[in-house]
């Protein structure tokens, strides 16, 4: 349990295993003692968990929040449709995603929108021990992050940046062994460092100290890792998905491509290698935009939310 502004929260659940995690989740949302069940919303079982939990709360009347993060909402709703009208009856649905807002107000389910924030104390600003020519990406090795691309990315940046190096964080999701042969048969081995996964209490150091982060997802709700990448002053190359476009202003704050495109991704990292002037003006920027996520700020609507 959690404590804040006078709220206990009560999670469910932390277990691995799905069918581990569903029986904790609707145990609680049967047998707990709350006034609101909040519940996070993604595609896939997720949504099925979402649609249980939310039958059990509405079956003991309890105050329904619903918070869509998935960032293939869109694509798993076509012949879904009466399932999500079910689902967002008599609930307050919110999302942290415009992209989600807009594509269900366009068919008549309101959704209001509320940020994620992050703990900008987490991930201070701090540029003076960047390794030149370094990139770095944060994501799990799993499909929609794409980790391919940010080793091909490696591998055209080298041609013209001989001491380019990247270095991969997250946990294996199904990819890891994938990944690390493509690295070796593009002789790549010497300039890829895999770390797996790192505590979030230390990852502002990897931010930290890198020249350029690349955010190779084929989904983004939101995108917390950007957010906190940009906090720390990592200049950021990201595919233009989801809410990225929505929340980041290009040639500005961040420089976008289109997904799947890893030539013109590697365009846009070049410049900034290139460049210290863009590079130093997309960095203070972004940490600019960042702040604009800190929890001081997007606290009182939480607050707010839970005691209405």
């Amino acid at each position: 349990m959690q404590a804040e502004g006078n709220i206990t929260v009560l999670k469910a659940s932390h277990a691995q295993n799905k069918f581990l995690r569903l029986g904790d989740i609707l145990f609680s949302s049967f047998f707990g003692r709350y006034s609101i069940l909040h519940i996070d919303v993604f595609s896939g079982n997720s949504f099925l968990f979402a649609r249980m939990a939310a039958f059990i709360g509405k079956l003991r009347g309890k105050k329904i929040v619903l918070t869509l993060h998935g960032g293939a909402l869109h694509e798993y709703y076509p012949g879904r449709e009466n399932i999500f009208k079910d689902l967002f009856e008599n609930t307050i649905v919110r999302s942290p995603s415009n992209f989600l807002k807009n594509f269900f107000g366009a068919q008549n389910l309101n959704v209001a929108y509320c940020p994620n924030p992050i703990q900008l104390t987490n991930f201070p600003y701090q540029r003076s021990e960047v390794k030149p020519f370094s990139l770095l990406w944060v994501r799990a090795f799993t499909e929609i992050y794409n980790p391919h691309v940010a080793v091909l990315v490696l591998q055209k940046i080298v041609q013209d940046f001989p001491y380019a190096t990247l270095t991969m964080v997250g946990p294996d999701k199904g990819l890891l062994k994938e990944i690390e042969a493509l690295i070796k048969s593009l002789n790549l081995s010497d300039r890829v460092t895999i770390t797996g996964p790192v505590a979030n209490d230390v990852l502002h150091s990897w931010y930290q100290s890198h020249a350029v982060y690349l955010n190779t997802t084929s989904y983004e709700s939101f995108g917390v890792a950007v957010v906190e990448a940009a906090s720390c002053g990592v200049p950021v190359v990201s595919f233009r998905v989801g809410e990225i476009p929505y929340l980041w202003t290009d040639e500005e704050n961040i420089l976008l491509c289109d997904a799947g495109d890893v030539e013109a991704m590697s365009v846009q990292v070049k410049r900034i290698l290139g460049d210290a002037g863009l590079s130093t003006r997309l960095s203070t920027h972004a940490r600019q935009r960042a702040e604009d996520f800190s929890w001081e700020i997007i606290k009182p609507h939480w607050l707010s939310l839970l005691r209405i």
